[in-house]
């Protein structure tokens, strides 16, 4: 079996420091290799390889990366950390983390929220159960006189309705959501407010997002087939200059990057309504909250940047049985924001309907490249569950708007 496909441990290499003398004799590794805070790629490295063959290794894989890391950001100056790329003075910002339930991992992901090294921000961990999940005496036990954590709760339940509970909590410029299931980098909040800078009318940053750990099988098929990361080159979209050719653009699946690693300048999503409330988790249509935020930017005219030196660790399901949920709700999810747009007015209907043919033979012909990229282990009936999750998008669109 190819390392890829093993089960491996995940760990941070950072090469400004000396490599392991050896790495793990037991288990196979994926390196995200480092180079001063920023990601360069991923190597995978067998058990019990020395420091020189990896050193070998990585640079075979990533001397390219290297050399523009140096050629980029030490030209004039010794500093890359986001502060030389952010417009001074940085704005208030603040970071919203959706939950329905106290738990360890949510205690995790507040508590490396808290460790932000940017100067001027707040936590809001909005509840999605308040009647029950017990979240806010959470909060006041394990961290009480924490001034910079806030609560706030929506009872109505569903992402996009959480989503914009964190967006009305705060007057922070900047306001950057994750999940209750990711661990932050220290810089991740400045990165993402640094891609803000990047070009005129930007109204979202999204970031990288690599895999806390890779130990099961079900991790290990998620990690290939969602597509969480989204490379290590910043990119650029709007609707004109920075436009993809693609059949689908801009209703794109997976393509801006993902609500869990996502930031928005507040008045532009203000303007733009916020967030769905008719779509996301908990309610009937699934997922498609984020997708269709992205799209609604772009149409409207503003730019998305990829910044990929933003980077948080998400913690795969472990069991395959919840990456078949999964797989199904992004096939709901998707076809639900497809739906949204049909039926929303005149110019988005004709532009959906110009793209059902090509929308249609990109989901289902094994040879478009969303299906070739799927691994090995990707099985016929995981595809059927993705195909239904397809078919049950419309009809969960619609039952989500009857249900108010």
């Amino acid at each position: 079996m190819s390392v890829s496909r093993t089960p491996m441990r995940v760990a941070d290499l950072e090469l400004s420091i000396a490599l392991p003398e050896v790495t793990s004799p037991d288990v196979c590794v994926r390196y995200v290799v480092r180079l001063h805070g920023h990601p360069l790629g991923v190597v995978d490295a067998r058990a019990a390889i020395a420091r020189d063959e990896l050193g070998a290794l990585i640079w075979s894989s990533l001397d390219g990366s290297i050399r523009n890391h140096f050629a980029r950001w030490h030209r004039q100056s010794a500093d890359c950390s986001w502060r030389t790329a952010t417009a001074s003075p940085a704005p208030a910002a603040a970071i919203v983390i959706n939950s329905c339930a106290a738990s360890e991992r949510l205690e995790r992901t507040i508590r490396s929220a808290l460790g932000e090294d940017y100067p001027d921000f707040t936590v809001t961990v909005v509840d999605n159960r308040p009647a029950a999940s017990g979240l806010a005496a959470f909060l006041e036990t394990a961290f009480r006189g924490e001034p910079r954590l806030r609560y706030a709760a929506e009872s109505l339940p569903g992402l996009g309705r959480a989503r914009n509970a964190g967006l009305h909590a705060t007057a922070a410029e900047i306001v950057a959501f994750t999940d209750d299931d990711v661990v932050l980098d220290p810089a991740w909040l400045g990165w993402l407010v640094a891609g803000f800078s990047a070009a005129d009318n930007v109204a979202c940053v999204t970031g990288l997002i690599v895999p806390l750990e890779l130990e099961t099988p079900g991790q290990m098929l998620m990690e290939d087939y969602s597509g969480f990361g989204k490379g290590f080159e910043q990119r650029i979209w709007d609707r004109d200059e920075h436009r993809l050719s693609h059949p689908l653009y801009p209703y794109t699946v997976g393509l801006f990057g993902s609500g869990a690693s996502a930031a928005f300048r507040r008045g532009p999503l203000l303007a733009l309504g916020g967030f769905d409330p008719h779509l996301g988790i908990g309610t009937p249509a699934i997922g498609g909250e984020d997708i269709d935020v992205y799209t609604r930017l772009i149409l409207a005219g503003h730019r998305i940047v990829y910044q990929p030196t933003s980077l948080l660790r998400h913690l795969h399901r472990r069991e395959m049985r919840a990456a078949d949920r999964q797989i199904q709700g992004y096939g709901a999810g998707l076809t639900a924001m497809l739906t949204k747009h049909l039926v929303t007015g005149g110019e988005t209907r004709r532009a959906v309907l110009r793209r059902i043919p090509a929308g249609l033979r990109y989901a289902l012909s094994p040879q478009s490249p969303k299906n070739a990229r799927k691994p090995p282990e990707f099985s016929m009936r995981q595809s059927l569950l993705e195909w239904a999750g397809m078919a049950y998008g419309p009809i969960g669109y619609f039952r989500s708007r009857l249900a108010g």
